[in-house]
């Protein structure tokens, strides 16, 4: 080997290490700012989750507000049923005594008529044989009942 040889050896050497540096410290560069957008990306999915779990908490807050909303809603409904229940139990008995009540008016209608219809015969002036042949009632019968008719007509 020469003299010659040495040195540029050594120059090559050493271009071959400031280039492998140069190279070597591009790459570290590179790797920092990939590393420096890796962690804000972290922090980002961070507050992400960080929001997702606030968000979550704040729903699941509601869904229990509205299931106890729910269950008291199921309860008042349920005291409603009840009273109304209750209401119509009532009514409708009250419409099985109204329905006695008026069949026994239809029944002692039927009964009254023949006395209704002399009372309106004696107010157009009919007289005790025209109220006997049109209601079918005795003699005696009618006679009292124009009686009380002609009472009434005059304290009136």
């Amino acid at each position: 080997m020469s003299l010659l040889a040495v040195p540029i050896i050594s120059v090559l050497a050493l271009f071959l290490v400031v280039l492998s540096s140069t190279v070597f410290f591009i790459y570290l560069t590179k790797l920092k700012r990939k590393l420096s957008m890796l962690d804000i990306k972290m922090q980002s999915s961070v507050l992400f989750v960080n929001e997702l779990q606030s968000l979550n908490n704040k729903l699941q807050q509601e869904f229990e507000l509205m299931a106890s909303n729910s269950e008291q809603f199921a309860i008042e409904n349920s005291q409603v049923s009840i009273q109304l229940e209750h209401s119509i139990k009532k009514l409708q008995q009250q419409a099985i005594d109204q329905q006695q009540l008026l069949s026994q008016w239809q029944e002692s209608q039927g009964q009254n008529k023949f006395y209704n219809r002399a009372f309106i015969l004696a107010a157009k002036g009919a007289n005790i044989e025209e109220i006997i042949s049109e209601c079918e009632l005795p003699r005696a019968e009618v006679e009292m009942l124009l009686s009380v008719y002609h009472q009434r007509a005059r304290s009136q």
